[in-house]
């Protein structure tokens, strides 16, 4: 669980006297701590706060299933969110398509539909890592097998769940974004080994940055 996640209460919507309100609230629901650590330091990157982009702990498990499911319960805290993203891996769960499907009907639902999206990997959140490094679409038979490639080619001390790590890959960003775009678009050619939807997280946070912050 997220360790580092940023719990907000009831009193945590009211807006207090002279403080500027969000320009955008948004709720990252992650499967585990490496991820968690990562959209930290990209919430830095950006210059949001963490009033605008919350951190939730998971107290439901790390199943794509849990995750979506303490999402579910975090929209319904009183202020709601403008956006919220259910962080997890394919990583041999077996509740992955089941996980996909829900966030479909909650988005899709008539009576009140959630604001609410995937950000998947495939394998695991370490294809996202690699793109911030080097561009290409190679099968990947184990999340071991992309760290592997990770510390050998690019990031010898790379580490798991780490804020030092996470804040060194903020240099390469731009670079992951680009790189995911272009695998998105060769994914179905290639039954979606490697595939990361991260990145349109990040591109979230760039459209909530380039908000006018309303005082």
């Amino acid at each position: 669980m997220a360790r580092i996640s940023k719990l907000r209460d009831k009193r945590s919507f009211r807006r207090k006297p002279g403080q500027k309100r969000p320009r955008s609230i948004t709720l990252i629901v992650c499967e585990g701590e490496t991820e968690s650590e990562y959209f930290a330091a990209a919430r830095v990157r950006y210059g949001l706060t963490t009033a605008e982009v919350v951190l939730a702990e998971n107290t439901e498990g790390s199943a794509p299933t849990s995750v979506v499911k303490c999402a579910e319960k975090r929209s319904a805290e009183p202020g709601s969110y403008d956006k919220i993203f259910c962080v997890f891996d394919r990583d041999g769960h077996q509740s992955y398509v089941q996980a996909r499907e829900k966030i479909k009907a909650l988005a899709g639902r008539r009576n009140k539909p959630l604001p609410i999206a995937e950000a998947i990997s495939v394998p695991c959140f370490e294809a996202w890592v690699l793109l911030h490094f080097e561009r290409t679409d190679a099968a990947f038979g184990s999340c071991d097998d992309v760290t592997r490639r990770i510390r050998e080619r690019h990031m010898t001390n790379y580490q798991k769940a780490d804020a030092e790590t996470a804040g060194r890959l903020m240099n390469n960003v731009d670079a992951a974004i680009a790189n995911a775009d272009w695998l998105e678009q060769r994914a179905a050619h290639n039954n979606y080994n490697p595939y990361t939807s991260v990145h349109h997280v990040l591109r979230h946070f760039e459209s909530v940055a380039a908000q006018e912050a309303v005082s």
